[in-house]
């Protein structure tokens, strides 16, 4: 799998070790003038903290799913867990090998073609499981799992459609299908909590510095183009205008208002079942 650029950018602007949405615990507070790179960092740690809080007593072994740049593996690790990870991307696979020097079994495949070689009590899939095809992710996940094995989600599904093109239908699962498809694969629903509202302020966040630095900056970048070089401008803008147009309609998806409307950010535990 080639190397996912967003989430590459997402890595080195942050300089986390996680790359996900973070967890705000009083969401209602925050003040986007005074949000620091720091706090950033901070509701990640946060995150991995409240995720980890749903694993079960008897998990030993875990597998993490779409592991990203390796930084719940590294907690869940430090913690006490014994954690192999997985991921078909590229940059994610040499920054694991880089971290970890060979201290964690890494295994650079989708999850659908994932042989495995052992049985593991859970299976965490922390923002991964919209990119893995719903029942080929159950039926994988039945495989890799012991008997009574835990499959750990935490992922933003959809819940409503209203017909529109919205980006935010584009890339999550239907919430209704997927509980479905797991009911039908043998899983067992024990535990679940939305988050939505924890998450939140990271979007908000990335629209606020959108539209305070990086806004101004273009609309001055493109006035002082025209001033100064107005054929070149010209050619310029017809050339790149319509992939301009294309990337703002993306900017829905940090619209925590369209996020709300469309999607829920949902943590499953499930439960493997005899069938």
């Amino acid at each position: 799998m080639p190397i996912d650029h967003v989430l590459k950018l997402y890595s080195e602007t942050i300089q986390s070790p996680y790359l996900h949405y973070g967890f705000w615990d009083h969401p209602e507070s925050v003040d986007l003038d005074k949000v620091t790179l720091q706090e950033i960092k901070d509701a990640q740690n946060r995150y991995i903290e409240h995720l980890a809080s749903f694993i079960p007593e008897d998990v030993k072994s875990i597998l993490d799913v779409g592991c990203g740049i390796g930084g719940n593996a590294d907690y869940l690790q430090k913690i006490g867990y014994l954690v192999e990870a997985l991921s078909p991307d590229e940059f994610q696979k040499s920054v694991i090998a880089e971290k970890f020097d060979g201290a964690m079994t890494f295994h650079h495949c989708k999850f659908e073609k994932f042989n495995p070689l052992n049985e593991y009590d859970l299976i965490l899939e922390s923002e991964s499981a919209c990119y893995i095809k719903i029942d080929h992710g159950f039926e994988k996940a039945r495989e890799t799992l012991k008997s009574d094995g835990y499959l750990l989600v935490s992922d933003y599904f959809v819940y409503f459609r209203d017909g529109t093109k919205n980006p935010h239908l584009k890339s999550s699962h239907d919430k209704e299908k997927y509980l479905n498809s797991a009911i039908a694969h043998g899983f067992e629903l024990i535990r679940e909590f939305d988050q939505t509202e924890n998450t939140m302020p990271t979007l908000d966040y990335g629209k606020y510095f959108i539209d305070r630095f990086i806004n101004p900056a273009m609309e001055y970048g493109i006035y002082s183009s025209k001033k100064n070089y107005p054929k070149t401008a010209a050619i310029i803008e017809k050339i790149i205008a319509p992939k301009i147009e294309s990337k703002l309609n993306q900017l829905e998806l940090i619209d925590s208002d369209q996020f709300r409307k469309y999607r829920q950010y949902m943590i499953y535990l499930f439960q493997k079942k005899d069938v």
